[in-house]
């Protein structure tokens, strides 16, 4: 097969994972690098708008309402509910001058994450501030609290904050190693064997903790491994939801990262290519040998490639290579037993602080979970909330936003009917609770997403290998591959992108770039431990 184009290295998708590893094969190995991605913008699902008059842009596009919703399917994410509808939104140009995430987004430890230290070593540091403060609504009786430091827990009775105290201090004490060990079993058999599940109060703690950070609800679905990580990491990083842990990025957005890696890569003589779509990965004699693009003509093109590195989530990439390169009960795993945490999330234009009235620091990171339970849903649902606006500029001078977030199951944010409800629930509160809606709230738009943290394995199985165990010169890079990787999200595919460079070319930049709690699951040889 002739090829017009060669390079050392073709990526297929420009997320998190792909942009990381594009930049350092270029900037730190000297690689020809070459990035194709199907969409008009890149960073996959760390989609992020900026409003602009009448229309929103991503990446340089403008689009109008209709432009919108064709963007949100590049990313699994979707409108289910808006006030006033969407097209009144755009044309009135309620959007303008607002950031905002598809589906939401959580940057776990702001500018001390693995995505940031990437970026420094990148020489393109974005800054992640982080939210002050932590709030909590008590969901039975609606009462609201700052959620003090080191003092009791209003919401909870002495037995239950003694029991939450004593969960915390267990699982912040474990070593990384003892965190590996715990990847094969799921949470709630980890949190039964260790006694604490006993009290629901502090159980209900837990569990909201573990569905900020997995984008879980439910303990037996989630790897035990990769909670306890973080419970773990929080030690050694020195942060938490009450100093600040959670963070965002102003305009434009969480697509400041890959457009950072993007310049790095520019500026080493690689290129990532919009609207170019992958038909095929092509395996000659069990070896990667390139790609077949699509152009914008619509004709077929070969580029030749020493090394193929897959930015597509496991569920996926047979879109792109034929399931006959692999083992049958492999790719069934892949197509049929992986699943993903899904976030629906709400995102709301507001004129004035609406948790001034009830003394909360409106840059705090809310938590009210057990909104609804017994309904049929996988767990309990709940629901966190922040003002991110207050922490970065990401509203019109004078203004605010309002997020609301839930993780669900891939299968429940398909489900119209589920979905609606936890919509409705939210909405009744909002407007039950903070005075003068019509007056204050200029819009509302709720943006639900299958896929917004990932394919997520089954737990008992690893990740699928960075390096290809099946065709030669293939490579997987994301949030979910490596069977050292732990955490997942935008944490994890900067953490994959290293581990996929070290993997080709025999360095060490994790170990370079990671202090020890940042690396992946510990080697034989080597320790989490400080």
């Amino acid at each position: 097969m002739k090829a017009k184009e060669s390079y050392d290295v073709v990526i297929v998708g420009s997320g998190i994972g792909g942009c990381g590893a594009a930049a350092l094969l270029a900037k730190d190995h000297g690689k020809s690098v070459l990035v194709l991605e199907k969409s008009p913008f890149i960073g996959g699902r760390v989609a992020s708008y900026t409003g602009k008059g009448d229309k929103v842009v991503i990446d340089g596009q403008e689009l109008d309402h209709r432009g919108f919703v064709k963007s949100l399917t590049d990313t699994r994410c979707w409108v289910s509910h808006c006030e006033p509808d969407l097209k009144t939104m755009f044309n009135k140009g309620l959007l303008d001058g607002y950031t905002f995430e598809n589906g939401g987004h959580g940057l776990f430890w702001g500018n001390k994450s693995r995505c940031r230290l990437l970026l420094d070593h990148l020489n393109k540091p974005v800054d992640m501030p982080v939210n002050e403060g932590l709030a909590f609504v008590d969901s039975r009786n609606f009462d609201m609290y700052q959620v003090p430091a080191r003092a009791a827990y209003p919401w909870q009775s002495e037995e239950g904050f003694k029991k939450t105290l004593a969960a915390l201090k267990q699982m912040g004490s474990l070593s990384m190693e003892e965190c590996a060990a715990a990847m094969e079993i799921d949470v709630q058999t980890w949190l039964e064997n260790k006694g604490l599940t006993d009290n629901q109060e502090a159980y209900d703690y837990i569990k909201v903790v573990m569905a900020c950070q997995n984008a879980m609800a439910e303990p037996k679905m989630a790897p035990a491994g990769d909670f306890l990580g973080y419970m773990a990491m929080a030690r050694d990083i020195k942060m938490n939801l009450h100093t600040g842990s959670v963070a965002t990025i102003a305009e434009p957005g969480c697509l400041a990262i890959p457009l950072a890696m993007e310049q790095a890569l520019n500026e080493a003589g690689g290129e990532v290519r919009r609207n170019t779509p992958v038909e095929e990965i092509v395996v000659e004699n069990g070896k990667a040998v390139g790609v077949i693009i699509r152009t914008a003509k619509g004709t077929l093109e070969f580029i030749a490639a020493d090394k193929v590195i897959c930015n597509i989530p496991p569920k996926h990439i047979f879109n792109v290579i034929h399931p006959r390169h692999f083992p049958s009960d492999w790719v069934d795993l892949l197509q049929n037993k992986f699943w993903s945490p899904g976030l629906l999330s709400a995102f709301i234009g507001i004129k004035n602080n609406v948790w001034d009235e009830f003394e909360i620091n409106e840059k705090s990171f809310v938590w009210m979970p057990g909104i609804i339970k017994d309904e049929g849903y996988i767990g309990a649902v709940d629901m966190v909330m922040w003002n991110m606006a207050a922490c970065a500029k990401r509203a019109p001078d004078g203004k605010r936003d309002y997020i609301f977030s839930t993780a669900l199951t891939d299968k429940e944010m398909r489900d119209p009917r589920k979905v609606k409800r936890v919509i409705n629930y939210c909405m009744d509160w909002f407007k039950r609770t903070f005075k003068g809606f019509e007056e204050n709230v200029e819009f509302v738009l709720w943006t639900p997403s299958d896929e917004a943290y990932g394919n997520w394995r089954p737990v008992g199985e690893k990740r699928p290998s960075i390096r290809s165990p099946y065709v030669d010169s293939l490579f997987f890079v994301g949030d979910q591959y490596g069977e050292r990787m732990w955490g997942g999200g935008v944490d994890g595919a900067s953490l994959c992108s290293v581990m996929v460079v070290d993997e080709i070319m025999g360095s060490e930049l994790e170990f370079e770039i990671y202090p020890k709690y940042h690396q992946g699951i510990p080697k034989t040889d080597s320790s989490w431990e400080l």
